[in-house]
């Protein structure tokens, strides 16, 4: 069988082997797909394309565990606002009523979109409880995408609750098909209450929660501490997590350390919000703005499972992100600290553990999923952003991102220099 160039690759083409590509472990071989799971390379190629991937690099495929679906793409219409998350709360309580549940699935599927392309396979999207009078919109216009999308990208829902929606409509929420619980306890008058009503909605439910969790510079908020203690004895498979965290990143070493063993033992996930959280934290720090994204490596270190979201994309809660991870993989290295290869593999295997998912790390009986990149490692995909993409679920090409050539005058370039 001929190889193909992987520029020949089009959506619907079904993968049998990538050949002399290279891992994210910096090793060059063959990737052999049959079907949905990658399979030995030394069985005969399975039905479909050969490729000759040599110069491109076989990624993890991406996940998204913390975004608003229904809130993309408003930024604009919200009147372009800017500053810290309580000016976003407030520039959404007033302006958010005014959406309609079309228009929020719409915006929510062009972001699904936007993150198919970029090579996103899994995606955990909060949806408010909105004002207005059909206050569950949100949640069913992504019930309503999850399906639209399935094969695609994996949706989880989080029916995210305020501390005024009494436990009726909450539960009318969840009942509409939400995957988890969602509250913010960090903005209610009584965040440890909070804490616990979330958690026994879920109980009542059956299924797990993750909640928005001390999204502050103030070091008094500890509301992961109750998270953890009050989720320590619910069985392993039952999903426990909290976004952003941000407090972590100002407590003191022995206070952090007594966080992080009670977190760890409960098997609380954390998932780093870096990008939204670097905008919307630290306005009142104008010198030595702290970096507000929680000690990364320290998550890490004592075993708490990381993974890592976009947060919002165009929205009053950030005026950028686009549905593309690579930033957000980028904002782990340059203000998490962490190397190219550990942040894609937080944002990457990390949010599939943290999702449910199947590995996908190219090993016998994974998943065959994977984000076929032209570059020579892990820093040059991340740094170049990755211009070239190819996009694998199931051995099979779901999307293609190519890049735009650019035709450069060296001789004027050349002489303009002299």
């Amino acid at each position: 069988m001929i190889p193909v160039h992987p520029d020949q690759l089009t959506p619907g083409s079904t993968v049998a082997q990538l050949r002399d590509v290279w891992t994210s472990a910096g090793a060059t071989g063959t990737l052999a797909f049959d079907g949905d799971v990658v399979a030995s390379p030394g069985n005969p190629p399975a039905a479909g394309e050969v490729v000759d991937a040599a110069g491109w690099i076989a990624m993890p495929p991406l996940c998204d565990l913390h975004a608003h679906l229904d809130k993309a793409y408003t930024w604009e219409a919200a009147g372009r606002p800017e500053g810290s998350l309580e000016d976003a709360v407030a520039c959404w309580s007033g302006f958010g009523r005014t959406l309609g549940f079309e228009q929020m699935k719409a915006n929510g599927r062009r972001q699904l979109r936007a993150a198919l392309s970029a090579g996103v396979l899994a995606i955990r999207s909060h949806a408010n409880y909105h004002e207005g009078p059909d206050p569950l919109r949100g949640i069913r216009a992504l019930v309503e995408l999850r399906e639209e999308f399935r094969g695609l990208v994996d949706l989880q829902v989080v029916a995210m609750h305020g501390h005024d929606r009494d436990d009726g409509l909450v539960r009318d929420g969840i009942a509409l098909g939400a995957d988890l619980v969602g509250a913010a306890p960090h903005l209610s008058p009584d965040s440890a209450g909070e804490v616990a009503r979330a958690l026994r909605l879920a109980e009542e439910a059956g299924i797990g929660v993750d909640l928005h969790t001390d999204e502050t510079l103030d070091a008094r908020s500890t509301d992961l501490l109750t998270l953890a203690r009050g989720t320590r004895h619910w069985p392993a498979e039952r999903p426990r997590s909290a976004g952003h965290c941000v407090s972590l990143a100002v407590q003191s070493p022995g206070r952090l350390t007594t966080i992080l063993d009670a977190v760890a033992q409960a098997r609380v996930s954390i998932i780093t919000n870096p990008l939204t959280n670097l905008y919307l934290q630290g306005w009142r720090h104008p010198v030595a703005t702290p970096r507000a994204i929680p000690p990364l490596a320290s998550l890490l270190a004592a075993g708490v499972e990381v993974a890592a979201g976009g947060d919002n994309v165009q929205d009053p809660f950030n005026p950028l992100g686009n549905g593309d991870m690579v930033p957000v993989v980028g904002a782990l290295v340059l203000a998490g600290h962490l190397s190219p290869a550990r942040a894609w593999e937080v944002a990457a295997a990390g949010g599939r553990r943290v999702f449910g998912l199947a590995p996908a790390d190219g090993r016998p009986g994974d998943a065959a999923d994977v984000l076929l990149v032209r570059a020579s490692s892990v820093a040059e995909a991340v740094a170049e952003h990755a211009p070239d993409r190819i996009v694998i679920r199931a051995g099979r090409v779901v999307a293609v991102r190519r890049t735009a050539i650019d035709t450069v005058a060296q001789d004027a370039l050349v002489g303009e220099a002299a």
